[in-house]
């Protein structure tokens, strides 16, 4: 019997993340046709098997923190995509904590190290199919109240799935942000990381500084670590630097994305992001993953990267206690 070390997450100098999830489906053989108003959290259903493996090569790849595939899931749009009862849809959505789950308790039985699960909780605008969460104007039209109301269902049924803590990640404009942290407030026993798209290298999505909106979201309690998510790698660096002035009391995340997207106004990046990470440790992330084209492979690598950086029995070795 492999005797389970135990070690706070918060206590952990660097905690790396995973990466992308829906490219990574790509690769393994998935066609998301006609940009599928589900994108991965449609293989929660369809193949579940093919979630367990990926987030399996995830942990194995040395990640602490492996992200559910719910990120553009929501009830309703289970519900239209699968002809599915309302029931049915809140099933999926736990099921996608569950498939990580499986995953975890596979890699700890193998190996002692117990992993931390995350609910990945993407923006409104990622279910309308539209890349608005490149933007987030349609916020404009809506209030914080508008928004707690859409995303309350669905954070009711992934937080009773139990996973060891919300990623509200890619959201492209403070209300949005504000409003889900106001959800929380009826679930003081979960906690949340809240990571903001980012347009350049100071502004999110929407056109806030970058140092405003994590100085709204670290005024709740709730709130576990904030950064930025799905960016440009060339943009992460002068956005932690700017985080980084706030002197935050807990940690700065960096999840980018591979560097291949228009939006970003950028068509190529580095090799890879662990060419990046020494220059991010520098700054002041201590989270750091990755997004869309990042895959095991990429995180393994970027494990190297920081266990050359720090010592590396104080940050990747010691399996992680629920939060």
């Amino acid at each position: 019997m492999v005797l389970e070390k135990k070690m706070n997450l918060m206590e952990k100098k660097v905690v790396l993340l995973d990466g992308g999830t829906g490219m990574a489906l790509v690769q393994m053989g998935h066609s998301f046709i006609n940009d599928d108003p589900l994108w991965s959290a449609i293989v929660v259903a369809s193949h579940p098997e093919d979630l367990i493996k990926l987030h399996t090569d995830y942990f194995k790849a040395g990640a602490d923190v492996v992200l559910s595939a719910t990120y553009q899931a929501s009830i309703e749009g289970y519900q239209k995509r699968l002809n599915i009862s309302r029931q049915e849809a809140v099933d999926l959505l736990k099921k996608g904590i569950d498939l990580v789950k499986v995953a975890r308790d596979a890699v700890q039985n193998m190996t002692g190290y117990r992993g931390a699960v995350a609910a990945s909780v993407g923006p409104y605008g990622a279910t309308l199919c539209d890349r608005s969460e490149y933007h987030g104007r349609y916020a404009d039209s809506m209030t914080k109240e508008d928004l707690c109301k859409w995303h309350l269902p669905r954070l009711q049924a992934l937080i009773d799935a139990e996973p060891d803590f919300l990623m509200v990640e890619t959201i492209p404009v403070v209300k949005e942000a504000e409003a889900i942290l106001d959800c929380l407030k009826q679930f003081p026993n979960m906690k949340a990381c809240v990571t903001f798209q980012c347009k350049d290298d100071q502004m999110t999505a929407h056109g806030e500084l970058i140092t405003d909106a994590v100085s709204a979201v670290v005024q709740s309690s709730a709130v576990l670590g904030v950064g930025v998510n799905c960016v440009h790698p060339d943009y992460v660096l002068p956005l932690v630097q700017k985080i980084s002035t706030l002197k935050l009391n807990i940690p700065i995340i960096v999840k980018p994305n591979g560097g291949l997207f228009k939006h970003d106004g950028r068509s190529k990046s580095k090799d890879n992001i662990s060419d990046y990470a020494e220059e991010w440790l520098e700054a002041g992330a201590r989270w750091i993953g990755g997004c869309c084209h990042i895959y095991p492979s990429d995180i393994a690598l970027l494990k190297k990267t920081i266990e050359t950086t720090f010592n590396s029995q104080e940050i990747l070795t010691d399996p992680l206690n629920r939060i």
